[in-house]
C-alpha cells in the first residue's frame, strides 16, 4: 500500500520544500514585516506554483505508476493522497517558518492587526501557531482536492 503512494510522498516533500523556500522569499521581500497585513494576499502568489507541482505529481503518477494510462478516478485519488500528505507535513513547514525563517511573524501580524480596530486579545487569538496549523489543515485539504479534481480531468488518458 505504501509503495503505491511513493510518488505522492515524493511530491508532498517537494511541495513542502518549495513552500519553505516561498516563506523565505516572502520574509526577504518584507511581507512578514512592514507589509505583514498583506501577506495573505501575497501568499496567493504561490497558487500557480501549487498547481504546477500538483500537475507534475499527476503526470509522474501517470507515466511511472500507471504506465501512461490514467483515468480521472485514479488521478483524483492520487491528488487526494497528495493533499493529505501535504497537510500532514504542513505543521513541520509552519514550525520551520515561524521558528527559523520568520520568528517575529506573529508579533508583527498582531501589531498590524491591533492598528485596524482589532483588540490585542482578538489579534493574539488569531495570530498564533495553533491557529495557523488548524487553518492550514482546512486550506491544504480543500484546495488540494479541488485542484486535484481539475488537474485529473486534463491529465487523464483521453479515450478516442
Amino acid at each position: 500500500m505504501i509503495k503505491s503512494f511513493k510518488i505522492e510522498m515524493k511530491w508532498a516533500i517537494i511541495y513542502s520544500l518549495a513552500y519553505i523556500i516561498w516563506m523565505f522569499v516572502e520574509k526577504q521581500l518584507g511581507w512578514h514585516n512592514e507589509s505583514v497585513r498583506y501577506q495573505p494576499i501575497y501568499n496567493l502568489l504561490f497558487t500557480p506554483i501549487s498547481i504546477f507541482l500538483y500537475t507534475l505529481c499527476l503526470v509522474d503518477k501517470k507515466r511511472n505508476h500507471y504506465k501512461g494510462e490514467l483515468d480521472w478516478k485514479q488521478g483524483i485519488i492520487s491528488g487526494i493522497v497528495l493533499s493529505v500528505l501535504i497537510t500532514v507535513l504542513n505543521p513541520a513547514v509552519l514550525y520551520i517558518t515561524h521558528n527559523h525563517i520568520s520568528p517575529d511573524f506573529f508579533q508583527n501580524a498582531i501589531e498590524a492587526a491591533v492598528g485596524k480596530n482589532i483588540t490585542l486579545q482578538e489579534a493574539q487569538a488569531h495570530y498564533n501557531i495553533n491557529n495557523a496549523i488548524s487553518n492550514s489543515v482546512f486550506e491544504k485539504l480543500s484546495f488540494g482536492v479541488v485542484i486535484a479534481a481539475i488537474i485529473s480531468y486534463f491529465v487523464k488518458t483521453k479515450k478516442n
